[in-house]
């Protein structure tokens, strides 16, 4: 019976957070599978969607993605990338929407730091911070560590910040998105969140990463689509 609510219950989540169980499909076996048949690591109860999200007792404060399992990193602790060469600057910090990802890509935040628990029927509640015990531990290291420890973003693609046609050749927002594989995405504009970019604009932690959308090339950074030709780069630089 408990492994079949660990099932039901990592079913459920990603019912509600990808609509479709080919989307979930795309997790298994990929990086951000940290179950124990997953490439990202080994969690003793075999749960895969729970070192982001929890179906109970989740993170009230964090308004940038759903039921979401991990405290929030400190905003103000990042380093943005600044003004561009085209004069947009970018926010002061970043969105909620990319904390998300910044809370386990930051080099700081444990992997296996958690608001609840499984197997705790959500009676830490409050957004209390715990740990997985027996699966990843420890923070993200090396390309993965986005933020370089010390909280820098200043080498990244700028995030939060405005997409403003013209600038930068920035195609229009209306502009059509090419190709296939972009799921219900059909324009540049809706790739954006509350007209800004951010991390999931390029990114999708839900996609299968074994092959891009596109024209199934590897895909180990969970690209929305493929960057072959830097294809990726010209569906918003019209360079």
């Amino acid at each position: 019976m408990r492994n079949f609510k660990s099932v039901l219950g990592a079913a459920t989540v990603a019912a509600l957070l990808l609509g479709t169980t080919s989307a979930s499909a795309g997790i298994v076996g990929s990086k951000h599978d940290l179950s124990g048949g997953g490439a990202g690591g080994g969690n003793n109860d075999a749960r895969i969607c729970v070192y982001c999200h929890t179906p109970h007792a989740a993170n009230t404060d964090m308004i940038g993605a759903p039921l979401w399992n991990k405290p929030i990193p400190d905003a103000g602790a990042f380093t943005m990338y600044g003004k561009t060469l085209a004069g947009t600057e970018t926010a002061d910090t970043p969105s909620m929407v990319s904390l998300a990802c910044l809370s386990c890509h930051d080099g700081v935040s444990a992997v296996n730091s958690v608001v609840n628990a499984p197997g705790t029927g959500g009676v830490l509640g409050g957004n209390v911070g715990t740990l997985i015990t027996g699966g990843r531990t420890g923070s993200l290291s090396g390309l993965y560590n986005i933020a370089n420890d010390a909280g820098k973003l200043q080498n990244d693609h700028p995030i939060s910040i405005d997409y403003i046609p013209g600038r930068a050749s920035l195609v229009p927002l209306d502009t059509p998105l090419p190709g296939v594989g972009w799921g219900s995405y059909t324009t540049v504009g809706s790739l954006l969140r509350d007209g800004k970019v951010e991390c999931g604009t390029c990114h999708d932690p839900h996609s299968t990463e074994n092959v891009a959308a596109g024209d199934g090339t590897s895909n180990p950074t969970f690209l929305r689509n493929t960057n072959t030709g830097s294809a990726l780069c010209l569906t918003c630089h019209a360079k």
